[in-house]
């Protein structure tokens, strides 16, 4: 695996849920990287690890996280040390930065969707009570990014996927603050879908978090094909 490729990795499993830093270990200095998922998540996690693993030529093993609520995964390597030097200006991970070092965007759109995003239905009810759903968009979460940084993000989409998202502001309770959010309109998120849904429904824990494009996507496939009498 060439080094482009192996940093292409780490740094799409950056995008969304990956953290790194540096760490002083008896009077010296390593990168670590953290991954933390639900325990639903574990096949998830478990092939974060073998990917991991085939990058820093480890073994990598999923452990149980924060008082056994969660599966995490730790690397230290020093190549990390590096890599957090110009992903995380000011300590704060600028993903802007991580973007520029993507070679491989719909790889990356995949893992973020997978870890930051959710899928927003249109879901209407019908004169017998049943619902329906007519449609489904992508949102990906982006925390503490700027605005400055949430247009380049912007671009970025833009320029490497192919699509014209919009940014939006929404309310997190917890935090109670607001936090930028990118939003896909239906036509582009179907068109995402269609090229990365193999790769997301591989994980069975993705199955449920992706169900309602995925209705859509059979809807328009059945659609596609010509009845035959």
């Amino acid at each position: 695996m060439l080094n482009k490729d192996k940093r292409n990795i780490v740094f799409s499993l950056l995008l969304g849920d990956g953290s790194i830093g540096v760490y002083k270990t008896d009077n010296y200095k390593t990168g670590r990287m953290t991954i933390d998922h639900g325990l639903t998540q574990a096949d998830y996690q478990s092939w974060k690890a073998k990917i991991l693993g085939e990058v820093f030529n480890s073994d990598i093993k999923v452990r149980t996280g924060h008082k056994g609520q969660s599966v995490q995964i730790m690397v230290r390597n020093k190549k990390i040390r590096a890599w957090h030097k110009f992903t995380y200006p000011n300590n704060r991970k600028s993903l802007p930065k991580v973007l520029r070092w993507i070679n491989n965007p719909l790889f990356a759109l995949s893992v973020w969707l997978m870890d930051d995003g959710y899928c927003e239905p249109s879901i209407s009810k019908l004169a017998d009570g049943s619902k329906k759903n007519y449609g489904a968009r992508f949102r990906i979460f982006t925390s503490t990014q700027t605005d400055e940084e949430m247009t380049q993000i912007k671009q970025w989409l833009d320029t490497n996927i192919g699509i014209n998202c919009s940014i939006k502001k929404h309310f997190d309770s917890r935090q109670k603050v607001y936090y930028p959010l990118i939003k896909i309109n239906g036509t582009d998120s179907l068109k995402i879908w269609e090229q990365i849904r193999e790769f997301v429904l591989q994980f069975k824990s993705m199955q449920y978090k992706f169900r309602y494009i995925e209705q859509i996507y059979q809807s328009k496939i059945t659609q596609r094909t010509p009845n035959k009498t």
